[in-house]
């Protein structure tokens, strides 16, 4: 429960503890952090902090108690967790959602659910949910979470209480001079056991290197790389969660691309020195800002239909122009 946190989310722990205390907790919540592991694991516990009869911390207190177990195996009746369907939360899930909360709690006091990804709610997905949040029951608890709070609805973010986790770090006994593919893992993965899976794999690699060749060439050839390297590039990220994938990792680049530039420590790319730095020299600090708000931009039109070709064409006249549009 909610103290497995107390040391690694200090701030978010004792916010919460608080209210817990004061008898003031709130009907939103909208946790947000870099990893969305991070973020999913702490409303979970938290939910089972609100759902404990005894209204304790730490479930070792109340000798583990059959409702917090029931929530592990996800059988228990007052709380709901939406996750997205691919790559939206569709109106249909939240619809079920509201007709399982329009009942009374049968087990306990209050009813939660939890939208894990809340970025990820389609047009229609986050109208339902905007009503639901206007109009709160007074039993009803909404914990909703992303790793891209810029990419969540403006209309939601202002109806919660919005707190930021820290991305914790994963205690794996290695140096702390870690590689760019153990940072680029941590950002994703919460668990060691997932975390060695994706560094051991070589294709984990290779992406990466992939990436960073794409954008070493696209520095280079500007709007020719459209025609004389794009095309390897769709084909390794041909699907929309690749893509998006991808996308992140272009942005982690340009983010260190900066760092280099202003003469600040590298974050993710310390194996890629050299390709950071002709990258940095040949921007000016205005061109790095505006490259990655183009990228940040395209990366939200993948989770429509559109075409991969197209945009990745638009995506590389745009960066070039300076647009943002």
């Amino acid at each position: 429960m909610l103290d497995d946190y107390k040391e690694g989310q200090p701030i978010a722990y004792n916010i919460i503890k608080k209210e817990i205390k004061n008898n003031s907790i709130g009907h939103a919540y909208l946790f947000h952090s870099e990893s969305k592991n991070v973020c999913s694991s702490f409303a979970l516990a938290f939910a089972k902090t609100l759902l404990c009869p005894n209204k304790l911390l730490n479930n070792r207190n109340c000798a583990d108690c059959s409702i917090c177990r029931r929530i592990d195996n996800g059988n228990f009746p007052e709380i709901n967790i939406i996750n997205p369907d691919e790559l939206w939360i569709k109106k249909d899930q939240l619809n079920d959602l509201q007709k399982k909360h329009q009942t009374k709690p049968l087990e306990g006091e209050k009813k939660v659910y939890i939208i894990n990804e809340v970025d990820k709610l389609n047009v229609q997905a986050a109208n339902s949910i905007l009503k639901f949040l206007e109009e709160p029951e007074s039993n009803i608890i909404a914990i909703l979470t992303t790793d891209d709070i810029n990419a969540v609805i403006k209309t939601i973010t202002s109806r919660c209480q919005v707190i930021h986790l820290r991305r914790e770090p994963i205690i794996d006994n290695q140096s702390n001079n870690e590689s760019t593919l153990t940072k680029i893992g941590k950002i994703y993965y919460n668990n060691l056991d997932e975390l060695n899976s994706f560094v051991s794999d070589e294709l984990s690699a290779e992406k990466i290197d992939a990436i960073v060749n794409f954008i070493k060439n696209y520095e280079i050839m500007k709007v020719d790389v459209i025609t004389k390297v794009k095309n390897n590039f769709i084909d390794i990220f041909n699907d929309k969660k690749s893509l998006i994938w991808a996308f992140d990792i272009m942005i982690f680049l340009y983010k260190d691309v900066l760092n280099m530039k202003l003469n600040r420590n590298l974050d993710i790319f310390d194996d890629y020195v050299s390709d950071i730095k002709s990258i940095a020299d040949i921007n000016k600090v205005d061109q790095i800002t505006a490259k990655l708000k183009q990228l940040l931009v395209s990366k939200e039109k993948i989770k429509y239909n559109i075409n991969v070709n197209l945009l990745m064409d638009k995506l590389i006249l745009k960066m070039e122009s300076g647009e943002v549009v």
